[in-house]
């Protein structure tokens, strides 16, 4: 069962919040993607965390096969896991099947997943070894600090009404595959409502990695601010430099940066590219906004559903006390 649509009471706070939260998202989305990319492109991380959501629909659908396979030792087996086609990956992605069929040759010769008859397959071999561990382990730590950055300015979405029962969280190691899977789904999900508004998934990688770059240098107390930000506080980016930080091709970020601007959506200076003013107050942005604030609140519904904001208050309290 799905967490229930937020009230328009609780539209009407994200409201306040919008952009001081906004800017937290974008920076979450991308420190979930760079946490995984050990020097691949960002866009490679997109396909293998899809595959992997794939392969555990079954677990992801069962709230006791979450909280089953909720720990570090305790990943989900091969037995549970179903294939998923190329040409699947491909259209989730918006992708040529070529394209995504040449990136998971190339990810499958590297041993980040196995290609057979059915499809591809992510084993759990591969989800147990060391590296994989370490970037579960961050990516629980980054979404623990993002519940706290939320809680902090007071944007953490309210409960649904009538939330459905979950097995209540049991007791010893920490939730950290539980918290993966969940994150991986608001991640694919905020990638998917950026496509509707800007084609696919290249371009909202880059849209998102150009918002941060402009916003890097902003103060603790400036990403806090109600509002949109004048311009005198944003800082460009060049277009190899963004390059870099998303492993993509400077070429290929070049011409949908090109195609951006065409758009109106950003605009070039000497010092390099900025996200414009009229990108983020058009009616569109707004309602972009609220269809994100809507899959945030799915989100944190299932993290408090299967007991892991409570664990983090548990865990903060402990630390004040400890003080």
């Amino acid at each position: 069962m799905e967490e229930s649509r937020p009230s328009e009471p609780a539209l009407a706070g994200a409201a306040r919040a919008a952009w001081p939260s906004g800017r937290l998202l974008v920076d979450y989305v991308l420190d979930v993607a760079d946490l995984g990319r050990d020097g691949r492109p960002a866009l490679d991380v997109l396909i293998l965390t899809l595959v992997i959501e794939a392969n555990l629909s079954a677990v992801n659908r069962d709230p006791a096969l979450q909280q089953t396979y909720r720990d570090l030792d305790s990943p989900p087996p091969d037995e549970v896991r179903r294939p998923v086609s190329v040409s699947a990956v491909a259209a989730s992605l918006g992708l040529p099947f070529e394209t995504v069929r040449r990136r998971l040759n190339r990810l499958a010769k590297a041993g980040e997943c196995v290609i057979g008859p059915k499809g591809v397959l992510v084993p759990t071999e591969r989800l147990m070894a060391p590296d994989y561990v370490q970037i579960a382990l961050a990516r629980y730590e980054r979404t623990r600090r993002l519940y706290h950055d939320l809680s902090a300015m007071g944007a953490v979405p309210p409960p649904s009404e009538a939330p459905p029962p979950a097995p209540p969280l049991a007791q010893g190691g920490v939730p950290v595959r539980l918290c993966n899977r969940l994150l991986s789904e608001y991640f694919l999900r905020s990638v998917e409502i950026l496509m509707r508004a800007h084609g696919d998934p290249v371009t909202v990688l880059i849209i998102l990695g150009l918002v941060r770059a402009n916003l890097a240098a902003l103060s603790p107390a400036s990403r806090a601010a109600p509002g949109i930000l004048p311009e005198s506080q944003r800082i460009p980016v060049r277009r190899s430099a963004l390059a870099q930080q998303l492993g993509m091709p400077t070429e290929t970020v070049r011409r949908r940066l090109l195609e951006l601007e065409q758009r109106g959506f950003c605009r070039s200076t000497p010092g390099g590219v900025l996200i414009s003013i009229e990108a983020v107050t058009r009616p569109d942005a707004w309602e972009l906004m609220q269809e994100n604030y809507v899959n945030l609140s799915r989100f944190f519904g299932r993290l408090r559903r299967f007991g892991l904001l409570d664990l983090w208050d548990s865990d903060l309290r402990t630390a004040h006390a400890g003080k």
